[in-house]
């Protein structure tokens, strides 16, 4: 069995792939950590040691983390090491260890999120860079919003919407939003739990809360 070490700043990252293994227990295991909380010396040469790769996602880029990449290089893991964008981040994947496009299409896994594409990217990068042969599934694309959970819509009430990012929807990490929705609706108004990737598309995505709103109050399911 494959053993990827992933090491990301994104705590969703690491969510997606702890329910991926619980998914999948018979695929790569997957050992996981926060680079901010991992120290170079004391903790990452336990975590390396029996790995077969380790990929590092970072937010910040090389300067966030060096002396834990340092450890990481001389270590001789092979490496896919990736920015916190949805971009690649050029000075990290010219320091991985792998081809640049294995680098590309490992981030493409990341950015769509979600356990379903985290099992995928230990088979690709199993299949691609140790030759494992078992065979991979492309990223599948993720929506980059949409509405979180089926609350109720009282027409008689005013509509509170409530923006998270979709890299939690697609971890399952939305405890937060049941709460804060359930507290918006203690206060006699009506929640709406929206995920997006970004506000960048902010006119598309009112554009479709404004569906989903009118959809909630005619009963139906968006």
């Amino acid at each position: 069995m494959t053993t990827v070490l992933l090491l990301s700043t994104a705590d969703t990252d690491l969510l997606a792939a702890r329910a991926a293994a619980a998914a999948h227990p018979d695929g790569a295991a997957y050992r996981l950590g926060n680079p901010s909380r991992v120290d170079p010396r004391d903790d990452l040469p336990g975590l390396l040691a029996g790995a077969d790769l380790a990929v590092v996602r970072l937010l910040g880029g090389r300067r966030a983390w060096e002396e834990g990449l340092a450890v990481i290089a001389a270590s001789g893991v092979p490496s896919v090491l990736l920015g916190g964008e949805s971009v690649p981040d050029a000075e990290l994947m010219a320091l991985s260890t792998v081809p640049a496009g294995v680098v590309a299409e490992a981030l493409r896994y990341l950015v769509e999120g979600g356990p379903a594409n985290l099992a995928e990217l230990a088979r690709f990068l199993s299949d691609t860079v140790l030759m494992s042969g078992e065979g991979f599934e492309a990223p599948r694309a993720m929506p980059q919003f949409g509405v979180h959970g089926t609350y109720a819509h009282d027409p008689g009430r005013p509509t509170v919407a409530v923006l998270f990012y979709r890299a939690h929807e697609l971890s399952g990490n939305t405890a937060f939003v049941d709460t804060l929705c359930a507290t918006v609706e203690a206060r006699a108004a009506n929640a709406l739990p929206i995920y997006c990737g970004s506000l960048r598309g902010a006119a598309e995505m009112q554009r479709r809360v404004g569906v989903a709103s009118e959809e909630r109050g005619s009963g139906t399911r968006p």
